[in-house]
């Protein structure tokens, strides 16, 4: 915490208008609104800040809270004056005729100091902005620190619950950047500048900020020209260049002008042989004129030539004494020895801008480069104080940052919105995506058990078929080689039988692999029983020949209608 001993530390803020210096229960106070409002008694807000119970090591004193109190009556009175006095504690005094503070007013709080006081008037419940202290922090090394006015504090909603109703019409008057002042923008920005100015002091300070017109910092200067601090630049040092080339044409002008013109007398016996005849013609002197050279430049010039024609004659003395060349020419005074003395200095010559085309006067300076009269002139063409510049051009107006600052706000917002919009759209799009994905794969899947079964049920059809063909098949074989049997079996009978109607007596193979013998009588002739057995087994193998016919011709129509049916289902699956 601060302290008031003057001689430990002095605030450099105390003679500020409006600035209240830190006492031993709070921090210095300096609102906006003690800077704007003028008000005579400085000195009645000298104990206005808070602090003075939550000061750890320093308890108040009674005649600290009754300073504190009444210059919190002073403020008070100064927002919302009074129309009239009124006898403290009126309501609990119990006297009969008690005048009461009128209602709403600065001090209706003191009709009852047994009460908390409240008010339904909404202008008792308005945020006071202009009275936010603009003081952060105040020590005895860094001194009084304030708030950045680019700062946003949070907002801080009251914690009573009596106070919910009056909250949203609070924050929506109270400012969202409290500290944003015009001296406390002023005061940031000098600190910014001069923090930038140190920071270029080695190239040139603030003025060397400025980007050049190098093909590698031209797009840079464009940028610049487009902020407030690049166009205050810019105007600087086109003001600058162009006060310098002012200074220098003024001190030629002056170089020019100073002391009296002369014209040479030869100029006036130009024209005639006779020496009087030119003053008739007064033109030649408009053509040459003598300026700035007056007694002063032509005794500087003499004294030029007197140290040249000591050093010369220092040399001839010399010469002669060697014997340089031969005595005969030292003998005697001679034209060599009076000669002439000469030195080259360089003349500066002017002429009116404007005057090209009638060839008029010209100003001759003699002596500008080694006179010590034009030296500053001089020295401003030899270092210039800008080299170069832009061409001088009125700055563009821009809003002010807060107006930039909710276009920037209002356009972001516009652009949240229509990234919202957007992506709903998206959201929406996928969703329908989804859904149609997932009918598209339900078909799918459906039409994958449909082929399933199909193949499944084919493929079960087509293995019962072949099943049952190789079945018949096989049926077949075996009919086929009973059917052999059997035509050899009848062939062999119907052998038998016709040796037998012929009488031929021959044997007939067996089933065992002996010779079958007929039975016989006494005469060799055959037995009537054993024909007739032989015609019973004949007849009996004729009908199983075509009952086995027939079930080979069944067999081979069912075999026909199995291959149809085999060819049918085959490119189906």
């Amino acid at each position: 915490m601060a302290t008031n001993d003057q001689s430990k530390v002095v605030d450099p803020y105390k003679t500020k208008l409006g600035y209240v210096e830190a006492t031993d229960w709070a921090i210095p106070y300096w609102a906006s609104y003690l800077e704007e409002n003028k008000h005579g008694h400085y000195e009645m807000f000298a104990h206005v800040n808070c602090g003075y119970l939550s000061t750890p090591g320093r308890p108040p004193t009674l005649e600290a809270l009754k300073r504190h109190a009444q210059s919190l009556a002073h403020l008070i009175s100064t927002i919302a004056p009074s129309s009239g006095p009124g006898e403290i504690d009126n309501v609990n005094s119990g006297a009969s005729g008690a005048r009461e503070f009128t209602q709403h007013e600065a001090f209706d709080w003191l009709n009852n100091l047994e009460e908390a006081y409240s008010s339904d008037d909404p202008a008792h419940h308005r945020p006071l902005n202009s009275l936010s202290n603009q003081a952060r922090a105040n020590s005895d090394i860094k001194g009084v620190e304030f708030h950045c006015p680019l700062d946003v504090p949070a907002t801080q909603k009251s914690v009573k619950a009596e106070d919910a109703a009056k909250e949203t019409a609070y924050q929506a008057e109270r400012k969202t950047r409290p500290f944003a002042r015009h001296w406390n923008l002023l005061r940031h920005a000098n600190d910014c500048l001069e923090i930038l100015d140190h920071e270029f002091s080695a190239t040139g300070g603030l003025l060397s900020i400025l980007p050049t017109e190098h093909e590698v910092e031209a797009e840079q200067l464009d940028m610049a020209k487009n902020t407030l601090i690049g166009q205050w630049l810019t105007f600087t040092q086109a003001l600058t260049n162009r006060m310098h080339n002012l200074e220098i044409n003024y001190s030629n002008c002056l170089d020019a002008l100073k002391g009296e013109a002369f014209i040479p007398s030869q100029h006036l016996s130009h024209e005639g042989p006779d020496g009087r005849s030119g003053r008739e013609i007064v033109f030649p002197q408009d053509r040459w004129v003598l300026a700035n050279a007056g007694d002063d430049v032509q005794e500087w010039v003499h004294q030029i030539l007197d140290k040249i024609q000591q050093a010369e004659d220092h040399t001839m003395v010399a010469n002669r004494a060697v014997g340089i060349v031969g005595d005969g020419i030292w003998d005697t005074a001679t034209e060599a020895e009076r000669g002439l003395v000469s030195t080259d200095l360089v003349t500066r010559y002017y002429r009116i801008r404007g005057s090209a085309s009638d060839r008029g006067p010209i100003f001759v300076l003699p002596g500008f480069a080694d006179r010590p009269h034009v030296k500053y002139t001089r020295m401003m063409e030899d270092r210039p104080t800008v080299v170069g510049l832009v061409a001088p051009q009125e700055p563009k107006i821009i809003p002010s940052a807060s107006a930039l600052h909710d276009t920037y706000l209002a356009k972001m917002a516009d652009l949240a919105a229509k990234d919202k919009d957007d992506c709903k759209a998206v959201r929406d799009e996928n969703e329908k995506l989804k859904n149609d994905l997932k009918i598209q794969q339900e078909k799918v899947s459906e039409e994958m058990q449909k082929n399933s079964s199909l193949t499944t049920a084919t493929t079960d059809d087509q293995t019962k078929v072949a099943a049952e063909l190789e079945s018949l098949k096989k049926q077949l074989a075996d009919s086929q080689k009973l059917a052999e049997d059997r035509e050899t079996q009848r062939q062999a009978a119907q052998t038998l039988y016709d040796d037998l109607l012929s009488n031929r007596y021959s044997g007939l193979p067996g089933t065992t692999g002996g010779a079958f013998v007929v039975p016989r009588d006494i005469d060799g002739h055959p037995k009537e029983q054993a024909l007739i057995a032989l015609l019973k087994s004949l007849k009996k193998s004729s009908r199983d020949n075509e009952v086995l016919r027939d079930t080979i011709e069944t067999l081979q129509g069912e075999i026909r209608k199995n291959t149809a049916a085999t060819k049918t289902t085959a490119p189906t699956s």
